[in-house]
Parts: structure tokens; sequence; C-alpha cells
């Protein structure tokens, strides 16, 4: 029989076989998460959860009965959203993550029907018209590399082409006579401007004319179309709420020192429900429409907020949360009540709870972070540690539920998850510190990670390992080929391993953005080399796991196959895993079934059985 601690979490020596292991993950992987609520006219809650092993539409009934399944895809649908005419919902998928999203509508009762079938375009999701008939997308049909607005008839899949623009946008919202659209461009990661696209001529209106950069979004328009709230940093560090009059200045109404990331109206526009980031923990507070001030400050778990939605009778906030202890469930926060849990599949495994922590760094700063323990005392010599490095570089590492993370705890291995410098919420100031040839210093952020956990005797300093994906993979690159000398093992998700080559192949919607955050391809041409791990992959001692999708468009699978080859070249241990019907990211169970095994098996081999 399997020896539990207080908080059910397997003990380490039960872990040695393949089949503990795979068990204990299989029990990881089974609990189904929920998210992204969304109600309809009807008061029925449409929400996504991956019971049946991707992310599903699925329904609470408005009279409180049972959730059924309403989409049964073997690929994950992206986002849902409840009508605002009645009973039915819209949602969008891709084909095996390859990002090329179309769109569906769901009647209130029977199966979807497509209202787009263009697979080689990518639909970005909008909004829903006042009157509940239109959906206002964007779209890159006319070039890749640009997401012009359009809006399509939801009786007849009618999709009509407003504007062309130039590179990528959104669409946030309508104006509340359905006349126009707010079109919300974001040249950089803290730049974003609004302008009003009128339907009829395509004339685009400035809506937020400032100086410097500053970013305004998550627009809700007043109903009598006299101005908007939105969410905004102009003049400040953090994302703050305010009500602006169309080409006017920002009237602050609730400034908290933490970004403000979530913001909904409701129904009779008299409160709005904001998400403040406190330290990476979200908090549901209802605010004073007019005012701000704050009205009630809603009693729920530490987790993570991704989506909001107003009951239609303005009276209660669905929203969903996940914890480092839990997948996603949803609540429901009656305004006067309390916070009530209204759907959760099935309970959660005993998992390990992350702790807030700071480390100092090279320049004297505190960096942020969340430190995860296995059960127990910590072995003679020290627990050997993972280091965890989010994506990006513009986000944010949150206490979520990670599978993959608590099968590492399972092992006997402490985590690390760091918020290192460029980073988002902890304010502008802090995310600038690693722009373009500021950015090793990000790096050398995680070199002060290892000098931390070295020094603490419950740690094996000989036994780290880093991992990371995407923007993350780069950074496990760069650190194990600018500190060979600290880490024991890397794993890379989908890291960049040359910035050359990386724009050369990612979709054409994404290099404007991208060139803004990492540097122009051409005239940062030799910055962004002396940037490239493949370059210095020749000093990479430590054996490798890289993992990848191959219908990935952001990150393509080159940039996996050119480190794999250089480590090959060099007789360095290295394992590729590749993953032929995931893109940017593995979703479906089967296929973080097969990854993270492969990482608890490269663990065991190069972390656990290293000393």
């Amino acid at each position: 029989m399997k020896q539990t601690d207080h908080n059910g979490a397997a003990d380490i020596s039960t872990l040695a076989r393949g089949d503990d292991i795979a068990a204990r993950l299989e029990d990881l992987l089974t609990a189904p998460a929920a998210t992204y609520p969304s109600f309809a006219a009807d008061g029925r809650l449409y929400f996504l959860s991956d019971a049946s092993g991707s992310a599903q539409v699925w329904e609470l009934p408005a009279d409180g009965g049972p959730a059924r399944q309403r989409s049964h895809h073997a690929d994950t649908v992206a986002w849902v959203a409840g009508s605002p005419l009645d009973g039915s919902a819209l949602f969008g998928r891709d084909h095996a993550g390859d990002e090329h999203i179309q769109l569906y509508r769901l009647p209130a009762e029977g199966e979807a029907s497509p209202l787009t079938a263009s697979p080689g375009v990518i639909h970005g999701w909008g909004a829903i018209a006042p009157d509940g008939r239109r959906l206002a997308c964007t779209a890159n049909s006319r070039h890749p590399a640009h997401t012009d607005p359009v809006v399509v008839d939801i009786a007849t899949g009618t999709a009509t082409r407003v504007a062309e623009v130039q590179g990528p946008h959104e669409l946030p919202a309508w104006h509340p006579d359905g006349g126009s659209l707010i079109l919300s461009t974001a040249p950089e990661t803290f730049e974003s401007d609004l302008f009003s696209i009128d339907l009829s001529t395509g004339a685009a209106t400035p809506l937020t004319p400032h100086a410097g950069k500053s970013r305004h979004m998550n627009p809700r328009w007043r109903k009598d179309g006299t101005g908007f709230w939105l969410l905004t940093d102009r003049g400040r560090d953090f994302l703050a709420v305010a009500f602006m009059a169309p080409g006017g200045t920002p009237t602050f109404l609730f400034t908290p020192e933490a970004d403000v990331e979530k913001l909904e109206i409701s129904p009779d526009q008299s409160r709005l429900a904001v998400v403040v980031n406190e330290g990476g923990y979200s908090r549901l507070t209802i605010l004073e429409a007019a005012t701000g001030a704050v009205e009630e400050v809603a009693r729920h778990p530490a987790g993570v907020i991704v989506n909001l939605s107003w009951r239609k009778d303005g009276r209660a906030v669905a929203f969903d949360l996940a914890r480092s202890t839990a997948p996603g469930t949803l609540w429901l926060h009656e305004l006067g009540a309390d916070t009530q849990m209204i759907f959760a599949a099935s309970p959660a495994p005993a998992a390990r709870d992350w702790s807030l922590i700071s480390f100092p760094t090279f320049d004297g700063r505190e960096m942020p972070g969340f430190l995860s323990l296995p059960a127990g005392e910590a072995p003679e010599g020290g627990w050997p540690v993972l280091v965890w490095v989010h994506g990006g570089p513009a986000m944010q590492a949150l206490p979520n539920w990670r599978p993959d993370l608590q099968m590492v705890n399972s092992l006997g291995i402490a985590v690390l998850v760091p918020n290192v410098r460029g980073s988002t919420g902890y304010g502008r100031a802090y995310a600038e510190l690693d722009d373009r040839e500021k950015r090793p210093d990000s790096v050398q952020d995680l070199a002060a990670a290892h000098a931390w956990l070295s020094a603490q005797p419950r740690f094996d300093a000989k036994r780290i390992a880093i991992m990371g994906q995407s923007y993350g993979g780069w950074m496990v690159l760069s650190a194990v080929t600018t500190q060979p000398h600290l880490w024991a093992a890397g794993i890379d998700y989908y890291g960049i391993a040359r910035w050359k080559t990386f724009f050369e192949r990612t979709g054409p919607w994404r290099v404007g953005h991208r060139a803004a955050e990492y540097g122009d391809p051409v005239a940062d041409a030799a910055l962004l080399d002396e940037l490239s791990p493949l370059l210095k992959a020749d000093r990479i001692v430590c054996p490798m796991l890289v993992a990848q999708g191959l219908t990935d468009v952001r990150v393509p699978a080159y940039e996996s196959e050119q480190i794999v080859d250089a480590l090959r070249a060099r007789s360095i241990p290295v394992e590729y895993v590749v993953i032929p019907d995931e893109g940017h990211g593995f979703f479906k169970r089967a296929n973080r079934r097969r990854v993270y095994l492969a990482v608890a098996q490269f663990l065991q081999k190069h972390l656990l059985h290293t000393h």
C-alpha cells in the first residue's frame, strides 16, 4: 500500500517503478478542469471541460440540473460564448493545434454547425453584437499577416469584411447601437490603442489618442454611447480601471498597486466585476461602476481566474478558479452572499501546494516566485530541484494546476517557479527590465535562483535541472549554454534555438509584434545571433529532453530539430519527443500522458540517480 503524508501525496519510495509513476500521473491527468464560463440569455451556463480528454463545450442548465457535454470533437475547443439573445452559444476550435480556428454555432438543443469552413484562415474571437444576431471576429483571409475585422451573420454564416488593416488586431466590443466596432491594436506588448470602426464605411476613428506608450484594454461601452470603461496603465506602472469619453483622457476609478486583469460590466451597468492580480493570485472584486468604489471583495480560495460572466439578472457573477492543488472549477458569487462552487467534475488527487517566495539576484533586486516541496522531510544531501521557467516573455507564472509539476513533486523533486525580470504582474517597469539587449539579465536571474537553492541544505546543489516552454524553452537553452556548469539536466518544450530561423518560419501575422519584443530580424541581426543558443550549442554538457508539436505555427519544429541535431552531433545525451497532432502546447490527455511520462523517466535517469 502507498504511504501518504497528511496531504495524501505518495511517498517517493513508492514511485520507483514505471507503473507507479504512470498510475500517479493518470490520477493527475484524469482530474478534469472546467473553465471559461459564459451565461446565455436563458440562464444556462456554458463552459469548457476536458473530462473527455480534450476541452469541449459543456452546459449547466438554468434549472440546476446536471451538467451535460455539448460538443464532441477530438481537437480542443478554444473558447465558448453564450448568446445574449437566446439559449444558444458560439465556440471556436482549430485542427490538431494548428491555430486556424473555425467558428461554430451551438443551438440550445441539438448539434453544432459550422459558421466558417476556411481551414487556411485564422478566425480570432471578438464579440457578439448587442442584438445577438451578428458576431465580430478577425480573419486573415486577405493576407496571412493581416487580421481584418469581419462581421458574421450568425443565422446564415455570411461573412463581411468591414475594413482592411495592417497587422494583427482584436475586436473586444461593439458600440451599443450595433453600427460600429472597437478595434484594438497592440504593436508592442506594452502599447495598445483602441479605434472605432464604422461598419458602413470602414472608417477608423481613434478612441484613445495619447503620447508615449500605454495600454488601453478590455473596453466596455456605456449604453448611451458617451464613453466606455476600460483597463489602462496610462501614466501608471499598473493596469487600473478607468472611464473615458471617445478621444478623451481616462478618469481613473480603481487604482490598486497591482494589475487589474479582467473587467466586465453588469447587465444594468451599475457594477463592474474585476479581477486583481495579487502576486499571481486572483481576487474577484465588485465595484460601483460610476465611482469605482469597492462594494464587495469575494471570498474564494487562492487561485487563478481566467474568465468572468454576469448572470443576466445582474445579481451574480460566474467565474472559473484553478489552484496549484486542484484543476479549474466553476464558482458563483451572489451579490451580498457567499461565493459557492457550482461545478467540479470530480475531486482532485492529493497535491502539493505552492508557496510564495523571493530570492535575491545579481543587481540587488528580489525576484518573486513559487516553491513546491515533495512530501516528508528532505533526504540526506537535500532534494533535487527542477526550476520551471514560464514562456512569453511578457507573461507570469501563476499558481495554477500543473499535473506535470505535481508529478515531479511525487518523484521526490522540489519545484521552483520563478518570475524573473520581464514577467508581467509586477508593473510595467519590472516587465521592461529584460528588453532587447538587456535580455541576458533575465538569464542571470536563473543563475541567482540556482545560487539561492544551493545555499539551502534542504536542496542538493549538484542536482538542479531546468525546464521551460516556448520562450521559456529559449531561457532553458540560454541557461545551459551560458551557465553549463550549473545545470544537471535541461527540458525544452518547443523553445527558440536561433532567432534568424525563428523569424523566417514563425506565422507571418506574428513577425511584427515579436520583432518589437525581441529585436528586428534585419536591423538587430547581430544582437539576435548573440542571443541564439544554437550558435553556442557546443557549450552544452548536460543531458537534454526536447518536446515538440509538429503543427506548431508559433515556434515551428525546425527550432527543436536544430538543437537536437547539434546535440547528437556532439554525442550529448538528448531525447526528442515529437507529437504529430499538437501545436504550441500539449492539450490532449493522451499527448500529455506521453510527454509527461517521458519527462518523469528523463528526470529519474538524470536527476534522481545522479549524485
